[in-house]
């Protein structure tokens, strides 16, 4: 469904389960996300630089 609004809560766990190793295909089932929401939220992450802290 385009254009659905994602939570923030759901986004915060993606980044942690990343860090922590997981893989894109386990968060994106896990989290009932697209891989490709998965994706871009986690390439955003890795462009800004960002730490999880």
């Amino acid at each position: 469904m385009a254009n659905k609004i994602t939570d923030m809560s759901k986004i915060r766990k993606a980044i942690k389960f990343y860090c922590n190793g997981k893989s894109k295909l386990f968060i994106s089932k896990y989290l009932s996300l697209s891989r490709n929401t998965v994706k871009k939220y986690i390439s955003l992450f890795e462009v800004l630089g960002l730490s999880f802290e």
